[in-house]
């Protein structure tokens, strides 16, 4: 068996000390990088992880977090992207515009208005550069009213949600995806976006620090919209040295489906050779 978050972690493990068969769990909760956590959520991670035989995390910072709060040791596998939705094709459009791109809930930990700061501080006198930023949310009133204070309502758009297949085409056109969020475990955005071939703007606030390097983007502190707006200038300016396609290959090589496929085979062979009386069980299902 093989469960993933917390909750469902915690009552497959139940199941799993009745029936004893092999159980991985895959953890990408944020709730548990928190500082305090809730007694019901600690009671269940508790259970969960202690009674699974491998524990995964979808970043090396996650993992940390739970060997210090937990004392259970987990190993970091990536999470996966499509990369026959996002995937590389050369920049068709030559229109002398620079497309900032992001991609999250409209809530406050995303911090989607240090985006529309940053941005309005950086190129407020460029109208040469857009920012187009999908998502829904409770932050929305609030973000419209800050693009209108800044007087950038004709280069930054709020696009609501859409299907994942038109933002797949939108990031084809971009030129650098951004997201300044407060937490994150991993960050599926961040990697769709490199699948794509875009540089990436991420905060070192868990999850990015694992998926960007000097060669596919910059790292900023969390909460900083000078860094931020830096960064984005940084970018702006030297995107020539960003190789969109090898930034692509790199992703795919990465996290496609089999690169995480290759490495979860090889989990589930360790767990079945630990627990030899489910093999034939295991082989009759295949």
């Amino acid at each position: 068996m093989h469960a993933h978050f917390t909750d469902i972690g915690y009552m497959v493990s139940k199941l799993h000390k009745k029936m004893h068969i092999p159980l991985v769990m895959t953890e990408h909760y944020s709730g548990i990088m928190k500082h305090e956590i809730d007694k019901r959520l600690y009671y269940t991670a508790n259970e969960a992880y202690k009674n699974a035989d491998v524990l995964i995390t979808v970043s090396p910072a996650l993992r940390n977090v739970i060997k210090e709060k937990f004392d259970k040791e987990a190993i970091y596998i990536p999470n996966i992207v499509d990369i026959k939705l996002f995937n590389y094709t050369p920049k068709k459009i030559q229109d002398g515009i620079f497309r900032f791109v992001s991609v999250g809930a409209l809530k406050l930990e995303k911090r989607i208005d240090l985006t529309i700061e940053a941005f309005a501080h950086a190129f407020s006198d460029n109208e040469k550069v857009t920012l187009t930023i999908y998502g829904k949310g409770p932050e929305k009133s609030k973000l419209e009213k800050l693009i209108q204070s800044y007087h950038i309502d004709d280069r930054v758009k709020l696009m609501g949600l859409q299907s994942r297949k038109d933002i797949a085409a939108f990031l084809k056109k971009s030129d650098c995806f951004v997201l300044a969020s407060q937490a994150e475990t991993f960050g599926v955005v961040y990697i769709e976006a490199l699948a794509s071939g875009l540089p990436v703007i991420a905060t070192k606030c868990g999850g990015p620090e694992c998926i960007v390097n000097d060669k596919n983007g910059l790292l900023i502190p969390v909460n900083d919209s000078n860094a931020l707006a830096e960064a984005m200038k940084n970018i702006y300016h030297n995107i020539s040295k960003y190789d969109r396609e090898s930034i692509a290959k790199e992703a795919g090589d990465l996290y496609s489906p089999c690169a995480i496929a290759n490495r979860l085979d090889e989990v589930y062979e360790e767990v079945i050779a630990e627990a030899p009386k489910f093999k034939p069980i295991l082989d009759n299902a295949k």
